[in-house]
């Protein structure tokens, strides 16, 4: 299952997708869905969850803080969002 990582701005995003890249991961960032937005357009950074604490983790180490972490539910025609607290 995937997750999406949303930050303050696409520059974050942007950062911090490079930064895992440098570390071997490669995360995709994509146009935040528009069922979970709320500022209009922006992106967001896609991953499995696997990697969800190690995102969040790092993030805020590096000042890039997530501000919204969400599990992509996969459906027949359409994907669903669940919010998943930070801790």
């Amino acid at each position: 299952m995937d997750c999406l990582a949303v930050y303050d701005s696409g520059n974050y995003t942007i950062k911090m997708s490079r930064h895992f890249e440098k570390r071997g991961y490669v995360f995709e960032v994509i146009s935040l869905p528009c069922k979970i937005s709320s500022t209009g357009c922006n992106y967001c950074l896609k991953f499995p969850e696997e990697y969800k604490d190690m995102v969040v983790y790092e993030s805020k180490a590096l000042k890039y803080p997530v501000r919204h972490l969400y599990r992509v539910i996969k459906g027949y025609t359409k994907n669903t969002y669940e919010k998943i607290p930070l801790s």
